[in-house]
């Protein structure tokens, strides 16, 4: 069921699910999240290859909203929330795009997930499907976040094998050496070849 109002308040109070910006995030059944200062582009042409173990370092730039980046058509960033949150353990989360960023042409994925007692700042995703370049800046409003409650006992994020992104509070590269299931595939493509 998802969360309305009333019910994401208490959870602010009681549990400290996150650190608001401002009281007026809190929408009729979701919390508007604001996109950080620091972003990260790719900025290499290269095919990328995950069988070869990629130097993911060399293949991200990192931006300063602050001074103004303009994301070009075709291209895409990925940046954090500034709010800090703490899913509960008996709730996941549901992240969606606010619909200004469709209408200008900018993307971001259909939806993303929150585990149940993921603990961090969110990753925000953008795309510009747009023809021309678009300057986003910090502490917008660009997503929103639905909170569910689960029913049964959920297996907590932090206590999963994959999970590499707990905690986190700044726009880390991708973590492919963290994937567990990445790895038994290529060895198992490995043993084939």
């Amino acid at each position: 069921m998802i969360q309305g109002t009333s019910n994401i308040i208490s959870l602010i109070e009681k549990e400290n699910i996150i650190d608001l910006v401002s009281s007026n995030t809190i929408q009729g059944s979701s919390i508007d999240l604001r996109i950080g200062e620091t972003a990260k582009i790719r900025v290499d042409t290269e095919p990328l290859i995950l069988s070869e173990n990629p130097d993911l370092e060399s293949i991200f730039e990192e931006v300063d909203l602050k001074k103004g980046f303009r994301l070009k058509p075709n291209q895409y960033l990925y940046a954090n929330t500034i709010e800090y949150v703490k899913i509960p353990n008996n709730m996941c989360a549901l992240l969606l795009p606010r619909s200004t960023f469709a209408r200008l042409g900018l993307l971001l994925p259909l939806s993303q997930y929150a585990n149940p007692s993921y603990e961090g700042n969110l990753p925000i995703i953008i795309y510009n499907a747009s023809q021309v370049e678009v300057e986003i800046p910090p502490y917008y409003r660009i997503m929103q976040m639905l909170l569910l409650r689960v029913d049964g006992e959920a297996k907590e994020y932090k206590k999963q094998i994959d999970a590499k992104y707990f905690k986190e509070t700044n726009v880390p590269n991708p973590q492919l050496d963290k994937d567990y299931d990445l790895e038994k595939i290529l060895k198992e493509l490995n043993k084939q070849w």
